[in-house]
Protein backbone atom coordinates (compact mmCIF):
# COMPACT_ATOMS: atom_id res chain seq x y z
CA UNK A 1 0.00 0.00 0.00
CA UNK A 2 1.79 3.45 -1.17
CA UNK A 3 0.71 7.01 -0.91
CA UNK A 4 -0.37 9.33 -4.31
CA UNK A 5 2.46 11.53 -3.20
CA UNK A 6 5.25 11.50 -0.84
CA UNK A 7 4.85 13.46 2.75
CA UNK A 8 7.09 16.08 2.68
CA UNK A 9 7.37 19.63 3.10
CA UNK A 10 5.88 21.08 0.25
CA UNK A 11 2.82 18.68 0.59
CA UNK A 12 2.50 20.28 4.45
CA UNK A 13 2.90 23.34 3.14
CA UNK A 14 0.48 23.45 -0.30
CA UNK A 15 -2.19 25.12 1.67
CA UNK A 16 0.31 28.09 3.18
CA UNK A 17 2.04 30.65 1.99
CA UNK A 18 5.86 29.10 1.52
CA UNK A 19 8.20 31.53 4.27
CA UNK A 20 4.99 32.86 5.61
CA UNK A 21 4.86 33.23 9.74
CA UNK A 22 1.83 30.36 9.20
CA UNK A 23 4.55 28.05 7.36
CA UNK A 24 7.00 28.00 9.65
CA UNK A 25 4.30 27.19 12.98
CA UNK A 26 3.56 24.42 10.70
CA UNK A 27 6.93 22.56 10.80
CA UNK A 28 6.87 23.04 14.09
CA UNK A 29 4.35 21.41 14.44
CA UNK A 30 5.24 19.03 12.35
CA UNK A 31 8.66 18.58 14.06
CA UNK A 32 7.25 18.24 17.44
CA UNK A 33 4.66 15.48 16.25
CA UNK A 34 7.96 13.44 14.93
CA UNK A 35 10.06 14.26 18.33
CA UNK A 36 6.78 13.20 20.31
CA UNK A 37 7.10 9.57 18.38
CA UNK A 38 10.79 9.47 19.12
CA UNK A 39 10.42 9.61 22.62
CA UNK A 40 6.70 7.54 22.63
CA UNK A 41 9.26 4.75 21.48
CA UNK A 42 11.68 5.27 24.13
CA UNK A 43 9.49 5.15 26.21
CA UNK A 44 8.22 1.71 25.32
CA UNK A 45 11.81 0.59 25.24
CA UNK A 46 11.91 1.49 28.68
CA UNK A 47 8.31 -0.75 29.50
CA UNK A 48 9.54 -3.64 27.49
CA UNK A 49 12.55 -4.16 30.07
CA UNK A 50 9.91 -5.01 32.80
CA UNK A 51 8.53 -7.89 30.96
CA UNK A 52 11.71 -9.26 29.59
CA UNK A 53 14.11 -8.64 31.96
CA UNK A 54 12.40 -8.06 35.45
CA UNK A 55 12.37 -11.64 38.00
CA UNK A 56 8.80 -11.50 38.99
CA UNK A 57 7.77 -12.16 35.47
CA UNK A 58 8.60 -14.77 34.02
CA UNK A 59 6.43 -15.42 31.29
CA UNK A 60 3.50 -14.80 33.40
CA UNK A 61 2.67 -11.24 33.69
CA UNK A 62 -0.23 -10.90 35.78
CA UNK A 63 1.26 -12.43 38.57
CA UNK A 64 4.05 -10.10 39.03
CA UNK A 65 2.58 -7.82 41.19
CA UNK A 66 5.48 -5.91 43.01
CA UNK A 67 6.67 -5.12 39.53
CA UNK A 68 3.24 -3.24 38.84
CA UNK A 69 3.77 -1.37 42.01
CA UNK A 70 7.83 -0.39 40.29
CA UNK A 71 6.18 0.74 37.04
CA UNK A 72 3.52 2.30 38.86
CA UNK A 73 5.77 4.44 41.07
CA UNK A 74 7.52 5.03 37.52
CA UNK A 75 4.60 6.40 35.74
CA UNK A 76 2.61 8.01 38.68
CA UNK A 77 -0.19 5.80 37.99
CA UNK A 78 -1.64 3.03 39.31
CA UNK A 79 -0.99 -0.73 39.02
CA UNK A 80 -3.37 -1.56 36.89
CA UNK A 81 -2.60 1.28 34.09
CA UNK A 82 0.70 0.36 34.44
CA UNK A 83 0.71 -3.17 33.63
CA UNK A 84 -1.33 -2.14 30.44
CA UNK A 85 1.25 -0.19 29.20
CA UNK A 86 3.74 -2.83 30.20
CA UNK A 87 1.81 -5.50 27.89
CA UNK A 88 1.35 -2.89 25.05
CA UNK A 89 5.42 -2.19 25.43
CA UNK A 90 6.03 -5.73 24.94
CA UNK A 91 3.83 -6.29 22.09
CA UNK A 92 5.18 -2.96 19.86
CA UNK A 93 8.88 -3.78 20.86
CA UNK A 94 9.04 -7.56 20.79
CA UNK A 95 6.24 -8.44 18.68
CA UNK A 96 6.05 -6.28 15.82
CA UNK A 97 9.17 -4.44 15.61
CA UNK A 98 9.06 -3.50 11.65
CA UNK A 99 6.10 -1.03 12.36
CA UNK A 100 7.84 0.01 15.87
CA UNK A 101 10.82 1.11 14.01
CA UNK A 102 8.62 3.95 12.11
CA UNK A 103 7.65 4.70 15.34
CA UNK A 104 11.05 5.47 16.63
CA UNK A 105 12.19 7.23 13.39
CA UNK A 106 9.04 9.95 13.84
CA UNK A 107 7.88 8.58 10.55
CA UNK A 108 4.10 6.89 12.53
CA UNK A 109 2.77 9.33 14.78
CA UNK A 110 1.90 8.61 18.16
CA UNK A 111 -1.56 8.57 18.14
CA UNK A 112 -1.76 6.04 14.86
CA UNK A 113 0.31 3.89 16.40
CA UNK A 114 -1.41 3.79 19.86
CA UNK A 115 -4.89 2.93 17.66
CA UNK A 116 -3.06 -0.40 16.10
CA UNK A 117 -1.91 -1.55 19.38
CA UNK A 118 -5.31 -1.31 20.05
CA UNK A 119 -6.90 -3.16 17.36
CA UNK A 120 -4.27 -6.24 17.83
CA UNK A 121 -4.48 -6.72 21.80
CA UNK A 122 -6.84 -9.45 21.30
CA UNK A 123 -4.73 -11.09 19.18
CA UNK A 124 -2.35 -13.66 19.81
CA UNK A 125 1.16 -13.17 19.79
CA UNK A 126 1.77 -15.32 16.20
CA UNK A 127 -1.20 -13.00 14.67
CA UNK A 128 0.48 -10.01 16.03
CA UNK A 129 3.36 -10.63 14.19
CA UNK A 130 1.31 -11.42 10.80
CA UNK A 131 -0.41 -8.28 11.16
CA UNK A 132 2.92 -6.56 11.51
CA UNK A 133 4.53 -7.65 8.88
CA UNK A 134 1.05 -6.68 6.62
CA UNK A 135 1.51 -2.88 8.08
CA UNK A 136 5.21 -2.83 6.57
CA UNK A 137 4.22 -3.10 3.71
CA UNK A 138 2.04 0.31 3.87
CA UNK A 139 3.92 3.42 3.53
CA UNK A 140 3.15 4.35 7.16
CA UNK A 141 4.61 7.96 6.80
CA UNK A 142 2.98 9.40 3.71
CA UNK A 143 -0.78 7.72 3.80
CA UNK A 144 -3.73 9.49 5.76
CA UNK A 145 -5.06 8.72 8.98
CA UNK A 146 -7.96 6.87 7.60
CA UNK A 147 -6.19 4.88 5.69
CA UNK A 148 -3.88 3.66 8.46
CA UNK A 149 -6.79 2.82 10.57
CA UNK A 150 -8.41 1.10 7.08
CA UNK A 151 -5.28 -1.04 6.74
CA UNK A 152 -5.15 -2.33 10.47
CA UNK A 153 -8.31 -3.14 10.29
CA UNK A 154 -8.00 -5.46 7.52
CA UNK A 155 -4.64 -6.62 9.10
CA UNK A 156 -6.53 -7.91 11.66
CA UNK A 157 -9.37 -8.97 10.36
CA UNK A 158 -6.78 -11.31 7.69
CA UNK A 159 -4.62 -12.10 10.59
CA UNK A 160 -7.62 -13.68 12.67
CA UNK A 161 -9.18 -15.60 9.55
CA UNK A 162 -10.63 -19.01 10.34
CA UNK A 163 -9.25 -18.42 13.68
CA UNK A 164 -11.70 -20.04 16.57
CA UNK A 165 -14.04 -17.46 18.27
CA UNK A 166 -13.16 -16.12 21.99
CA UNK A 167 -15.61 -18.11 23.89
CA UNK A 168 -18.25 -16.18 25.22
CA UNK A 169 -17.90 -17.60 29.32
CA UNK A 170 -14.22 -15.71 28.87
CA UNK A 171 -16.57 -12.51 28.98
CA UNK A 172 -18.37 -12.51 32.30
CA UNK A 173 -17.93 -9.67 33.98
CA UNK A 174 -20.28 -7.17 36.66
CA UNK A 175 -18.55 -3.64 36.75
CA UNK A 176 -20.10 -0.51 38.35
CA UNK A 177 -20.12 2.20 35.59
CA UNK A 178 -21.63 5.53 34.92
CA UNK A 179 -21.12 7.05 38.10
CA UNK A 180 -22.83 10.20 38.29
CA UNK A 181 -21.86 12.79 40.92
CA UNK A 182 -24.37 14.99 40.19
CA UNK A 183 -27.33 12.81 40.18
CA UNK A 184 -26.23 10.76 42.90
CA UNK A 185 -26.16 7.58 40.01
CA UNK A 186 -24.83 4.58 39.15
CA UNK A 187 -25.14 2.00 36.98
CA UNK A 188 -24.06 -2.30 37.46
CA UNK A 189 -22.86 -3.32 34.21
CA UNK A 190 -23.56 -7.15 33.94
CA UNK A 191 -21.64 -9.04 30.69
CA UNK A 192 -21.97 -12.65 29.65
CA UNK A 193 -22.83 -15.38 27.23
CA UNK A 194 -26.19 -14.57 25.83
CA UNK A 195 -28.02 -17.31 27.08
CA UNK A 196 -26.71 -16.79 30.79
CA UNK A 197 -28.29 -12.84 30.21
CA UNK A 198 -31.47 -13.76 29.14
CA UNK A 199 -31.86 -16.11 31.75
CA UNK A 200 -31.07 -13.79 34.34
CA UNK A 201 -33.29 -11.42 32.89
CA UNK A 202 -35.82 -14.05 32.64
CA UNK A 203 -36.01 -14.98 36.28
CA UNK A 204 -35.37 -11.23 37.41
CA UNK A 205 -38.95 -10.53 35.50
CA UNK A 206 -41.02 -13.45 37.04
CA UNK A 207 -39.59 -12.72 40.12
CA UNK A 208 -40.71 -9.12 40.07
CA UNK A 209 -44.20 -9.97 38.39
CA UNK A 210 -44.65 -12.45 41.78
CA UNK A 211 -43.51 -9.81 43.69
CA UNK A 212 -46.21 -7.07 41.86
CA UNK A 213 -48.77 -9.47 42.72
CA UNK A 214 -47.86 -9.83 46.41
CA UNK A 215 -48.11 -6.05 46.35
CA UNK A 216 -51.43 -5.86 45.09
CA UNK A 217 -53.03 -8.07 47.59
CA UNK A 218 -51.68 -6.61 50.33
CA UNK A 219 -52.84 -3.24 49.17
CA UNK A 220 -56.15 -4.31 48.34
CA UNK A 221 -55.97 -6.57 51.87
CA UNK A 222 -56.48 -3.22 53.78
CA UNK A 223 -55.11 -4.90 56.63
CA UNK A 224 -51.72 -3.42 58.75
CA UNK A 225 -48.36 -4.85 58.17
CA UNK A 226 -45.25 -4.15 56.00
CA UNK A 227 -46.16 -4.39 52.19
CA UNK A 228 -43.14 -7.22 50.51
CA UNK A 229 -40.13 -5.33 48.80
CA UNK A 230 -41.51 -1.43 49.63
CA UNK A 231 -38.14 -0.12 49.70
CA UNK A 232 -39.18 3.76 50.14
CA UNK A 233 -42.26 3.23 53.11
CA UNK A 234 -44.25 4.68 50.93
CA UNK A 235 -46.47 2.01 48.59
CA UNK A 236 -49.87 2.38 51.59
CA UNK A 237 -50.05 6.11 50.82
CA UNK A 238 -49.37 5.98 46.89
CA UNK A 239 -52.17 2.76 46.99
CA UNK A 240 -50.31 1.06 43.94
CA UNK A 241 -47.78 -1.59 43.43
CA UNK A 242 -44.37 -0.45 42.39
CA UNK A 243 -43.55 -0.61 38.96
CA UNK A 244 -41.92 -4.01 37.10
CA UNK A 245 -39.02 -2.09 36.78
CA UNK A 246 -38.37 -0.54 40.43
CA UNK A 247 -39.43 -4.05 41.26
CA UNK A 248 -36.64 -5.68 39.30
CA UNK A 249 -33.85 -3.01 40.72
CA UNK A 250 -35.76 -3.31 44.42
CA UNK A 251 -35.48 -7.42 44.16
CA UNK A 252 -31.48 -6.86 43.02
CA UNK A 253 -30.82 -4.49 45.76
CA UNK A 254 -32.68 -6.09 48.51
CA UNK A 255 -32.32 -9.82 48.36
CA UNK A 256 -29.88 -12.21 49.95
CA UNK A 257 -27.83 -14.09 47.46
CA UNK A 258 -28.14 -17.72 47.69
CA UNK A 259 -24.26 -19.03 47.66
CA UNK A 260 -25.18 -22.36 49.16
CA UNK A 261 -23.14 -24.75 49.91
CA UNK A 262 -20.84 -21.94 50.86
CA UNK A 263 -21.60 -20.34 54.07
CA UNK A 264 -22.38 -16.37 53.84
CA UNK A 265 -20.63 -13.93 56.18
CA UNK A 266 -22.30 -12.79 58.52
CA UNK A 267 -20.63 -9.35 58.27
CA UNK A 268 -22.83 -7.06 56.87
CA UNK A 269 -21.88 -4.66 54.05
CA UNK A 270 -21.50 -1.60 55.61
CA UNK A 271 -21.05 2.17 53.36
CA UNK A 272 -19.31 5.07 54.58
CA UNK A 273 -20.27 8.23 54.50
CA UNK A 274 -19.13 11.38 55.68
CA UNK A 275 -21.18 14.83 55.92
CA UNK A 276 -19.85 18.06 56.50
CA UNK A 277 -21.29 19.46 59.23
CA UNK A 278 -22.32 22.63 56.85
CA UNK A 279 -24.46 20.40 54.72
CA UNK A 280 -26.31 19.51 57.66
CA UNK A 281 -27.09 22.72 58.94
CA UNK A 282 -28.06 23.75 55.58
CA UNK A 283 -25.25 26.35 55.51
CA UNK A 284 -24.69 25.42 52.02
CA UNK A 285 -24.42 22.12 50.13
CA UNK A 286 -21.11 20.86 50.04
CA UNK A 287 -21.23 16.80 48.56
CA UNK A 288 -21.14 13.91 51.37
CA UNK A 289 -18.47 11.66 50.46
CA UNK A 290 -19.07 8.07 49.79
CA UNK A 291 -15.89 5.59 51.00
CA UNK A 292 -13.84 8.71 50.76
CA UNK A 293 -13.67 8.74 46.75
CA UNK A 294 -16.93 9.70 45.60
CA UNK A 295 -19.11 12.47 45.86
CA UNK A 296 -22.69 13.03 47.12
CA UNK A 297 -25.32 15.30 45.93
CA UNK A 298 -25.96 17.69 49.19
CA UNK A 299 -29.12 16.62 49.24
CA UNK A 300 -28.80 12.79 49.00
CA UNK A 301 -26.29 13.04 51.99
CA UNK A 302 -29.02 14.90 53.89
CA UNK A 303 -31.32 12.24 53.42
CA UNK A 304 -28.89 9.50 54.36
CA UNK A 305 -27.93 10.97 57.47
CA UNK A 306 -31.68 11.70 58.01
CA UNK A 307 -32.59 7.96 58.01
CA UNK A 308 -29.08 6.98 59.64
CA UNK A 309 -29.59 5.11 63.43
CA UNK A 310 -26.46 6.35 65.09
CA UNK A 311 -23.97 9.04 63.59
CA UNK A 312 -20.37 9.04 64.74
CA UNK A 313 -18.24 12.29 65.17
CA UNK A 314 -15.12 12.44 62.96
CA UNK A 315 -12.30 15.14 63.62
CA UNK A 316 -9.91 16.66 61.23
CA UNK A 317 -7.86 19.14 61.01
CA UNK A 318 -9.67 22.51 59.50
CA UNK A 319 -6.55 23.61 57.41
CA UNK A 320 -5.07 20.35 56.30
CA UNK A 321 -7.92 17.43 56.28
CA UNK A 322 -6.03 15.31 57.89
CA UNK A 323 -8.08 13.07 60.46
CA UNK A 324 -7.37 13.27 63.85
CA UNK A 325 -5.90 9.86 65.74
CA UNK A 326 -8.04 7.77 67.56
CA UNK A 327 -6.08 5.13 70.48
CA UNK A 328 -6.17 1.55 71.35
CA UNK A 329 -4.84 -0.68 74.42
CA UNK A 330 -4.38 -3.80 72.21
CA UNK A 331 -3.58 -5.80 69.17
CA UNK A 332 -6.74 -5.71 67.18
CA UNK A 333 -7.62 -1.99 66.07
CA UNK A 334 -10.80 -0.04 67.99
CA UNK A 335 -14.39 0.31 66.07
CA UNK A 336 -13.10 3.71 66.12
CA UNK A 337 -9.95 3.19 64.85
CA UNK A 338 -11.06 1.05 61.68
CA UNK A 339 -13.11 3.60 60.65
CA UNK A 340 -11.04 6.14 61.01
CA UNK A 341 -8.46 3.59 58.71
CA UNK A 342 -10.85 3.05 56.07
CA UNK A 343 -11.01 7.27 55.37
CA UNK A 344 -7.98 7.49 55.51
CA UNK A 345 -7.48 4.57 53.12
CA UNK A 346 -10.36 4.29 50.84
CA UNK A 347 -7.63 1.74 48.69
CA UNK A 348 -4.87 -0.15 49.45
CA UNK A 349 -2.06 2.33 50.85
CA UNK A 350 0.92 0.30 48.38
CA UNK A 351 1.75 2.70 46.02
CA UNK A 352 -0.56 2.80 42.63
CA UNK A 353 -2.76 0.22 43.74
CA UNK A 354 -6.53 0.77 43.12
CA UNK A 355 -8.10 -2.09 45.38
CA UNK A 356 -10.93 -0.51 47.23
CA UNK A 357 -10.66 -1.68 50.95
CA UNK A 358 -14.66 -1.87 52.00
CA UNK A 359 -14.03 -5.57 51.55
CA UNK A 360 -10.93 -7.97 51.51
CA UNK A 361 -8.84 -5.62 52.61
CA UNK A 362 -6.72 -6.04 56.13
CA UNK A 363 -5.07 -3.79 58.93
CA UNK A 364 -1.74 -3.97 59.20
CA UNK A 365 0.97 -2.93 61.36
CA UNK A 366 3.41 -0.99 59.63
CA UNK A 367 6.08 -1.70 62.78
CA UNK A 368 5.41 -5.30 63.48
CA UNK A 369 3.66 -5.53 66.72
CA UNK A 370 5.07 -8.31 69.54
CA UNK A 371 2.51 -10.14 70.80
CA UNK A 372 4.91 -11.79 73.11
CA UNK A 373 6.28 -8.31 74.52
CA UNK A 374 3.62 -5.18 72.84
CA UNK A 375 5.96 -2.87 74.87
CA UNK A 376 8.38 -3.67 73.09
CA UNK A 377 7.29 -3.71 69.27
CA UNK A 378 4.96 -1.42 66.95
CA UNK A 379 2.04 0.48 68.73
CA UNK A 380 -1.71 -0.25 68.09
CA UNK A 381 -1.91 3.39 66.44
CA UNK A 382 -3.06 5.34 63.77
CA UNK A 383 0.27 6.71 63.16
CA UNK A 384 1.64 2.84 62.92
CA UNK A 385 -1.24 1.16 60.96
CA UNK A 386 -2.72 1.16 57.16
CA UNK A 387 -4.99 -0.88 55.22
CA UNK A 388 -3.85 -3.09 52.42
CA UNK A 389 -5.40 -5.47 49.88
CA UNK A 390 -4.99 -9.44 50.99
CA UNK A 391 -2.20 -9.44 48.08
CA UNK A 392 0.04 -6.71 49.32
CA UNK A 393 -0.53 -7.58 53.01
CA UNK A 394 1.46 -10.91 52.22
CA UNK A 395 4.26 -9.13 50.02
CA UNK A 396 4.50 -7.26 53.10
CA UNK A 397 4.86 -9.77 55.44
CA UNK A 398 7.03 -11.66 53.07
CA UNK A 399 9.33 -8.63 53.39
CA UNK A 400 8.98 -8.04 49.58
CA UNK A 401 7.29 -4.07 50.33
CA UNK A 402 9.03 -2.56 53.78
CA UNK A 403 6.95 0.85 54.47
CA UNK A 404 8.80 3.53 57.40
CA UNK A 405 7.10 6.00 58.93
CA UNK A 406 9.17 8.29 60.68
CA UNK A 407 9.47 12.11 62.01
CA UNK A 408 10.22 14.75 59.34
CA UNK A 409 10.18 17.98 59.93
CA UNK A 410 9.37 19.10 55.93
CA UNK A 411 6.33 17.20 56.09
CA UNK A 412 4.34 18.01 59.49
CA UNK A 413 2.24 14.67 59.50
CA UNK A 414 4.69 12.27 60.07
CA UNK A 415 4.61 10.47 63.07
CA UNK A 416 6.03 12.47 65.95
CA UNK A 417 8.60 11.00 68.92
CA UNK A 418 5.89 9.14 71.41
CA UNK A 419 3.53 8.13 68.89
CA UNK A 420 1.70 11.41 68.72
CA UNK A 421 1.19 12.91 65.21
CA UNK A 422 1.32 15.99 63.83
CA UNK A 423 -0.81 18.02 62.06
CA UNK A 424 -1.70 17.41 58.36
CA UNK A 425 -2.27 13.98 56.13
CA UNK A 426 0.50 11.27 57.21
CA UNK A 427 3.34 10.07 54.96
CA UNK A 428 4.98 6.54 54.17
CA UNK A 429 8.26 5.60 52.83
CA UNK A 430 8.65 2.64 51.03
CA UNK A 431 10.68 0.09 50.19
CA UNK A 432 9.57 -1.79 47.20
CA UNK A 433 11.38 -5.35 46.82
CA UNK A 434 14.88 -3.61 48.52
CA UNK A 435 14.77 -1.65 44.53
CA UNK A 436 12.95 1.22 44.61
CA UNK A 437 11.74 3.88 47.47
CA UNK A 438 8.93 6.32 46.74
CA UNK A 439 6.93 7.77 49.30
CA UNK A 440 3.05 7.83 49.72
CA UNK A 441 0.83 10.51 51.91
CA UNK A 442 -2.61 9.03 53.09
CA UNK A 443 -6.21 9.93 51.81
CA UNK A 444 -7.59 13.15 53.64
CA UNK A 445 -10.74 14.87 54.21
CA UNK A 446 -10.96 17.65 50.87
CA UNK A 447 -14.04 19.08 52.50
CA UNK A 448 -12.30 20.01 55.81
CA UNK A 449 -10.98 22.92 54.35
CA UNK A 450 -14.08 23.68 52.94
CA UNK A 451 -16.18 23.40 56.01
CA UNK A 452 -13.79 25.43 58.25
CA UNK A 453 -13.81 28.54 55.34
CA UNK A 454 -17.69 27.94 55.47
CA UNK A 455 -17.71 28.06 59.43
CA UNK A 456 -15.43 30.69 58.96
CA UNK A 457 -17.77 33.37 56.84
CA UNK A 458 -21.22 32.41 58.92
CA UNK A 459 -19.10 33.81 62.25
CA UNK A 460 -17.88 36.55 59.98
CA UNK A 461 -21.65 37.26 59.13
CA UNK A 462 -22.64 36.96 62.81
CA UNK A 463 -20.09 39.13 64.00
CA UNK A 464 -21.54 41.99 61.37
CA UNK A 465 -25.19 41.07 62.39
CA UNK A 466 -24.50 41.28 66.18
CA UNK A 467 -22.21 44.68 65.70
CA UNK A 468 -25.16 46.38 63.70
CA UNK A 469 -28.02 44.79 66.65
CA UNK A 470 -25.37 46.95 69.11
CA UNK A 471 -25.34 50.41 67.09
CA UNK A 472 -29.27 50.38 66.33
CA UNK A 473 -29.53 49.59 70.31
CA UNK A 474 -27.59 52.53 71.12
CA UNK A 475 -28.82 54.45 68.85
CA UNK A 476 -32.46 53.79 70.35
CA UNK A 477 -31.31 54.56 73.78
CA UNK A 478 -29.84 58.31 72.74
CA UNK A 479 -32.99 59.09 71.56
CA UNK A 480 -35.41 61.20 73.92
CA UNK A 481 -37.90 58.43 75.78
CA UNK A 482 -40.69 60.80 75.19
CA UNK A 483 -39.98 60.68 71.11
CA UNK A 484 -39.35 56.74 71.11
CA UNK A 485 -42.55 56.12 73.08
CA UNK A 486 -44.24 58.66 70.52
CA UNK A 487 -43.03 56.29 67.51
CA UNK A 488 -44.29 53.12 69.21
CA UNK A 489 -47.94 54.40 70.01
CA UNK A 490 -48.21 54.91 65.95
CA UNK A 491 -46.75 52.14 64.89
CA UNK A 492 -49.74 50.48 67.14
CA UNK A 493 -52.24 52.53 65.80
CA UNK A 494 -51.36 51.85 62.77
CA UNK A 495 -51.44 48.23 63.35
CA UNK A 496 -55.59 48.48 64.96
CA UNK A 497 -56.44 51.36 61.96
CA UNK A 498 -54.65 49.82 58.65
CA UNK A 499 -56.41 52.96 57.14
CA UNK A 500 -54.77 55.29 58.50
CA UNK A 501 -51.36 53.91 58.38
CA UNK A 502 -50.22 56.57 55.81
CA UNK A 503 -50.97 59.48 58.07
CA UNK A 504 -49.26 57.49 60.80
CA UNK A 505 -46.06 56.48 59.28
CA UNK A 506 -45.33 58.50 56.22
CA UNK A 507 -42.71 57.29 54.22
CA UNK A 508 -39.73 59.40 55.73
CA UNK A 509 -37.87 59.25 51.54
CA UNK A 510 -41.02 61.35 50.43
CA UNK A 511 -40.79 65.21 50.86
CA UNK A 512 -43.25 67.03 53.01
CA UNK A 513 -45.71 68.89 51.08
CA UNK A 514 -45.48 72.47 50.49
CA UNK A 515 -48.60 74.55 50.11
CA UNK A 516 -46.48 77.60 48.93
CA UNK A 517 -46.70 78.88 45.38
CA UNK A 518 -43.22 78.32 44.12
CA UNK A 519 -41.49 82.07 43.54
CA UNK A 520 -41.71 81.21 39.38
Amino acid sequence: MRARRPLDEASLLEEVEPGSLEAGRVLRLHATLRARASLHAHLLRQLALFFRDDPEVRGVPEDADLTGVKVAVGLRTSTRRAWGQVLDAHTAVDLMPRTFAFLARGEMPEHFHQYLLRQVRRLTDEQKRVVDEHMAGVEIPAVSQATFEAQARLAVRLASAGSVPVPASTSRNVEVVDVNTETGTASLYVTGPIPEIQGLAHRLDVAARTVQQAQRAALADGTEGSVPFDIDQDLRERGRALSLARLRYAILTHSILDIDPVQETRTPYKILVTIPVTTLLGLDDAPGMLDGLTPLPAEQARVLAADAPTWLRILTDPLTGAHLPAVAESYPPTAQMRLQLRLRHPVCAVPGCERPTRIAAEDDHILEYDHSDPGAGGPTSLANLHRLCWQHHQLKTAGRLDPTRTPDPDHPGDAAPGGATRAGPVSTDWDIDGEVRTRTYEHTDLLSPHTAAALERAWRTHLRAHEDAVRLHDQEKSRPHAERAAEQRRHALAIAYPHLRDRLLPDPHTPPEDDTDPPF
